[in-house]
């Protein structure tokens, strides 16, 4: 079974139909906190979660999740190509919308098409872009800023497509399980990386202490993150992705030098990644 964040035709859906091959069950799930407690209850569950986007960033609740789960690995990362289009009722039109709905970092990703567009338009944010679409079928004076899926669920008209400001808009999402995975081959596909969360003393130097074995091993940090720490205010861990494969023997002293300067070193995984190829350049079109 493959967990992802509902409901169906979202971005979450298609990496999560993409990840099976389209084989096996996808269930979504109505939040972050519903998939990791479903994974962390079915042994043969994959939870498949976006952890970042190349236009807004870290996807803040996953890493906390991540964070705080019980006995769960990251097996793989991959890129999905985000695409968004305009989505409207078949009794609407681009000239009749009023308020355009979506998540709000969809709405965020064609900030720029909107305001070009739509510049009066009040933007609304719900749930999800599925969430969206389903709410604007029946609703001639609003628009949704949708996955092209959910506007074929809901059988609304695409009146503009490939709205998303950047054409190299990517989510990366990672799969994870409950239990451990072994650290993946040297031939498998993709650039191995290791993301670990590193909780450190509250005091100065402290973030360069942490990143010093990484340099001294010759490892390149792909990902920073500073998260607070639940229970402890003004606290903060760390979630570090470097490439190369941190369980290997040659990075044993890396580890023994973080966990000397650490208050706690945890591996939430190593794994093979891979990008999306670059998408040619290409203009919205309405």
């Amino acid at each position: 079974m493959i967990l992802y964040l509902g409901p169906e035709g979202t971005n979450s859906q298609e990496a999560a139909v993409r990840w099976g091959g389209g084989e096996g069950e996808c269930l979504p799930c109505r939040s972050f906190r519903e998939v990791f407690t479903r994974l962390e209850s079915q042994s043969d569950a994959t939870a498949v979660v976006p952890i970042e986007n190349a236009v807004e960033g870290p996807v803040t609740q996953t890493l906390d999740l991540l964070a705080a789960a019980s006995g769960v690995t990251i097996t793989a990362a991959f890129g999905l190509r985000v695409r968004y289009c305009l989505a409207v009722d078949p009794q609407g039109g681009l000239h009749t919308i009023r308020t355009v709905y979506s998540h709000s970092q969809a709405l965020a990703q064609c900030g720029n098409w909107l305001d070009a567009h739509l510049p009066d338009a009040v933007r609304s944010p719900l749930d999800s872009t599925a969430a969206a679409a389903r709410h604007v079928a029946g609703e001639p004076e609003s628009a949704a800023v949708s996955t092209f899926l959910a506007a074929s669920l809901y059988r609304l008209n695409r009146v503009a497509e490939d709205i998303q400001d950047s054409a190299e808009n990517e989510t990366r999402f990672v799969t994870v399980i409950h239990g451990t995975a072994p650290s993946p081959a040297a031939s498998v596909a993709g650039t191995i990386h290791s993301l670990l969360h590193l909780i450190v003393p509250n005091r100065p130097g402290a973030l360069l202490h942490i990143l010093e074995p990484f340099h001294a091993a010759g490892l390149n940090l792909t990902f920073i993150q500073s998260r607070p720490l639940q229970g402890r205010p003004w606290q903060y861990g760390f979630f570090v992705e470097a490439e190369g494969a941190i369980t290997d023997a040659r990075y044993a002293q890396t580890l023994a030098r973080l966990r000397e300067v650490a208050e706690s070193v945890h591996i939430l995984g190593v794994y093979p990644s891979a990008r999306t190829p670059a998408a040619p350049d290409k203009k919205p079109t309405v």
